[in-house]
């Protein structure tokens, strides 16, 4: 006769096997997430011998990461608390093979006989698959929207340009006229500022080309959308009004992806709107409950809002409009709005959709707002404007000779000892040599003709010093993609442009080197010893600029983007014009009537009314008044007949802002 416990024995053993024959992974745990069970194929990728290894251990005991391990007992917790199941959560796992898969995974709390909540029961499977095929989904739609966006950016490229010449030469001019300081200092201010305009363009046009593995970072998701419409407004003809709430809450995120989808969002609804009406979009916090209809599991939310008074949508294409190949346009391939939703979902959210046909469309993404129990992981120190002095031997490697220049005055300047090296074998020659002659280093990546230049000195350093900190500031480092998680990791990465305050405080950081006793030091003899070598490198014949001071004539610039219009009225000022501006073609139009002028400076790239079409109603209102097109755009704008328009001159705005008086002199 068998006994009671041999036959619960076998049952147990009969379930096991059971278990372990299926295709995909099963566990379960108590409720403080500590590992009670699971099947032979979760052991597996947890590099376990066997199920019964896994008993006692908690996700920080396994191979996947930090990160990961808090996203898991985070649902666990909300399962445990809500007693609700969670099902198809897809999320990453760093698996015992030291590869990243994707899972999709479902879990439901496990209760007593009471009814008691005692722990949760899990499972998943592997779409790793799945998800490279999604990911091809979503870079073949990322090449459609970069060519929109791309006009964009070329557009607001060439205002910067503009700008940095233009105050490139009113410092001259000031300086070869023995202007003050401090009036010098506004113009190498403006320089600086272009300059970080210029930076943050290339980086993000550079973040949103680039295809690669999906890399979360916890973000200020109002900062990220505020930078994210910046960009893609310069592409489309519409205008956004933002309504942007001030929210705190952060999110847990690949921005590149969210950006993309925000993108994406915005240029379909300016696709929608025939008549270029403006779009708005919102930001609020929203909790999902039980009783919504959104098919999201309950808690908080952020919810973006993207909203056209477009053609609208037909009950019958709603339904169709996130399938992949569905398409409503003539050239279209149907994986934009399938993209979306297949980012947004990964990021365990969802897009709802809200139209009337006629009446325009509101898509609205929903993304969960991220919950850290540990506050103190979320703390990074911020970088300050401050230039922080100290003292040290800085070991400098740039392969661009005027770089490192600028480079080496500035660390000289408050305190460093500087060793140079443009090219690599003399550097990691000096590194073998004299190994205790530095106590920080500064590389680029790529140096000269090496791509792997600054990861050659890093092991080199390494090798010998081990502790010593090796920053790396580069233009493009997509190369460190190579670069095993296992070998030599830099102690810091920057991108360049670079302030030179930014580097004082890494320095100052790595080097543990905070001088409390230092008095602050004033930065005036620094910028007299800029000022003094600039006016020694500019040979200026004083007679030559030396204008008459009287008034040459009254022109109205009509630009939508105010830092530009702000240039341009001061650049034109100082050539003795007088100047007045106009954000849009209404508001000059206005002005016009109000007090005409002797000449019309306006831009072609702005919403509702473009620079061409306000051009036309200057010339039948005002005939005699000449016009010139200012644009960031160029070869497109140059093959329209602008003649026939009436516009007298054509002016890109990455050329010399001396070409525009010189043409505004031959008009006037």
């Amino acid at each position: 006769m068998v006994s009671n416990n041999s036959t619960s024995q076998l049952s147990v053993q009969l379930l096991q096997a059971v278990l372990d024959a299926l295709p995909f992974c099963v566990f379960w745990k108590d409720r403080n997430s500590i590992g009670l069970g699971c099947n032979q194929a979760l052991a597996d990728v947890a590099g376990l011998h066997s199920p019964k290894d896994y008993l006692g251990k908690s996700d920080y005991d396994l191979p996947w990461t930090k990160e990961e391990a808090n996203f898991f007992r985070e649902c666990d917790r909300r399962v445990m608390e809500s007693g609700t199941a969670e099902v198809n959560i897809i999320e990453s796992q760093l698996q015992s093979n030291g590869q990243l898969a994707w899972l999709e995974t479902s879990k439901i709390p496990l209760t007593d006989v009471d009814g008691n909540i005692i722990g949760i029961l899990g499972a998943f499977h592997d779409i790793t698959e799945r998800k490279r095929l999604e990911d091809e989904n979503i870079a073949n739609q990322k090449l459609d929207s970069l060519a929109a966006l791309s006009a964009g950016l070329a557009h607001d490229f060439n205002n910067v340009l503009m700008m940095i010449l233009g105050n490139c030469q009113l410092t001259k001019m000031k300086m070869a006229n023995g202007a003050k300081e401090v009036e010098i200092h506004k113009y190498l201010d403006n320089i600086e500022k272009a300059t970080l305009r210029a930076s943050a363009l290339t980086n993000k046009f550079m973040s949103y080309s680039e295809r690669g593995p999906v890399t979360k970072t916890v973000c200020n998701i109002s900062k990220m959308l505020d930078e994210t419409l910046s960009f893609v407004q310069a592409s489309i003809k519409s205008t956004i009004v933002y309504d942007i709430a001030n929210i705190k809450d952060t999110l847990y995120a690949d921005t590149n992806q969210i950006q993309q989808v925000i993108c994406n969002l915005i240029i379909n609804a300016s696709q929608a709107s025939i008549n270029n009406e403006e779009i708005t979009v919102g930001l609020r916090n929203r909790q999902i409950h039980h009783s919504d209809s959104i098919d999201l599991r309950p808690g908080r939310y952020f919810e973006i809002s993207i909203k056209d008074h477009g053609i609208g949508i037909t009950d019958v294409q709603k339904k169709e409009i996130f399938k992949p190949y569905f398409t409503t346009k003539e050239n279209g391939h149907g994986l934009g709005l399938s993209a979306c939703l297949t980012t947004v979902m990964n990021h365990n959210g969802t897009i709802h959709v809200e139209s009337k046909e006629g009446l325009g469309s509101t898509f609205i993404v929903f993304l969960p707002v991220f919950i850290q129990d540990n506050e103190d992981e979320l703390v990074h120190q911020a970088f300050s404007d401050e230039l922080i002095y100290g003292s040290g031997r800085v070991l400098y490697i740039e392969d661009d000779p005027d770089t490192q220049a600028a480079t080496l005055e500035m660390l000289q300047e408050i305190g460093y000892q500087v060793q140079c090296y443009s090219s690599l074998k003399p550097a990691i020659s000096y590194i073998k040599e004299q190994p205790d002659a530095f106590d920080i280093v500064i590389t680029d990546f790529i140096i000269n003709d090496f791509e792997q230049g600054g990861a050659e000195i890093l092991d080199s350093v390494r090798d010998i010093r081990p502790n010593c900190p090796v920053i790396l500031i580069t233009g493009y480092y997509k190369q460190l993609e190579k670069r095993a998680a296992t070998s030599n990791q830099f102690s810091y990465i920057v991108q360049k442009p670079v302030s030179f305050e930014k580097i004082s405080q890494i320095i100052n950081r790595h080097l543990n080197n905070v001088a409390n006793d230092c008095e602050n030091r004033n930065l005036s003899d620094m910028s007299e010893q800029v000022s003094a070598e600039l006016t020694n490198i500019v040979d200026v014949n004083k007679t030559d600029i030396e204008q008459s001071s009287a008034i040459r004539g009254h022109i109205l610039v009509v630009d939508d983007d105010q830092l530009v219009a702000s240039f341009l009225k001061s650049y034109l000022t100082n050539h003795n014009y007088n100047v007045t501006t106009a954000p849009s073609g209404h508001l000059a139009l206005e002005k016009l009537e109000k007090q005409p002028v002797d000449l019309v400076i306006t831009d072609q790239s702005m919403p509702k009314m473009t620079g061409i079409e306000l051009s036309k109603k200057v010339k039948i209102l005002f005939p005699n008044i000449p016009i010139i097109l200012s644009s960031g755009y160029g070869d497109e704008i140059i093959k329209q007949n602008i003649q026939d328009v009436g516009i007298n001159y054509f002016h890109k705005k990455s050329s010399n802002p001396e070409e525009l008086i010189d043409a505004i002199t031959e008009l006037l």
